[in-house]
């Protein structure tokens, strides 16, 4: 039997092909349009509402679940904030990662968390770990509290998933901000909604006028140390997150 005279790419070259890959990907005019069409039509079936972690809801595509777990891997942070807990697979799954990561931290905030939600969750995760905080995102006795419990870190994952209105996306930006260093990033959660027709079938406040993207442009325009990572977005075809993965440089 002879052997094979074909070799193995090194982990480097195929990591340097993979950005090729990737890009042309995302460049390709064909794919992007079936992309489009594939998200609304997958969108109306409730496509964000069909995946689990530890049989909690996380409501995220699965492009965007894969998204955070290379970032967490990739930044190490010691401390996620995720504004709006709702179901709270998000939590379940950050705290998964903390396994294999440094996360010391993970911080729910929302206005309203269930108590038998908050339950399940502390049956599931460590008390010391996890802090579910009720309240308004920006509000001072919400950010005074996750300023106490963070103090002594400095690494952080922020992921902006709560009210997708313009004002309130633009003041979560400008007060997580804050808590970042060099490489940390935050995840604007929902900048899909620029992208397609109003969603008429849910009455929301957002909508193509009124929307994280809008936001995150506005706050960019002032705030130059921080930029998009269009890298990740380069090799997803369903996900909420256009453009919504930034870091500070």
């Amino acid at each position: 039997m002879k052997k094979s005279k074909k070799k193995i790419i090194s982990l480097a070259s195929y990591n340097k092909k993979k950005i090729i890959w990737s890009k042309n990907l995302y460049n390709n005019k064909e794919i992007k349009s079936l992309s489009k069409k594939l998200f609304l039509k997958a969108y109306k079936k409730r496509i964000s509402y069909l995946n689990t972690w530890m049989n909690e809801p996380i409501l995220q595509t699965s492009d965007d679940i894969i998204a955070l777990q290379e970032i967490i891997y990739k930044t190490k942070p010691e401390v996620i904030i995720e504004c709006g807990v709702c179901w709270g697979g998000s939590i379940l799954f950050y705290e998964h990662m903390a396994k294999i990561t440094n996360i010391k931290k993970i911080i729910g905030i929302d206005t309203f968390i269930p108590k038998d939600l908050e339950k399940r969750i502390y049956k599931k995760v460590s008390k010391d770990k996890v802090v579910l905080i009720k309240g308004f995102t920006t509000e001072n006795d919400v950010v005074d509290k996750v300023k106490k419990i963070t103090k002594k870190y400095k690494n952080f994952l922020v992921h902006l998933d709560s009210d997708h209105t313009f004002q309130n996306v633009l003041n979560e930006l400008n007060t997580y901000s804050k808590f970042l260093s060099k490489n940390n990033y935050i995840i604007v959660g929902d900048t899909i909604v620029n992208r397609i027709p109003t969603q008429k079938q849910w009455k929301r406040d957002w909508n193509k006028n009124n929307n994280p993207e809008i936001a995150l442009k506005a706050f960019l325009k002032k705030n130059k140390d921080f930029k998009i990572d269009k890298k990740i977005n380069f090799k997803q075809l369903i996900t909420h997150n256009p453009l919504g993965y930034i870091y500070k440089k």
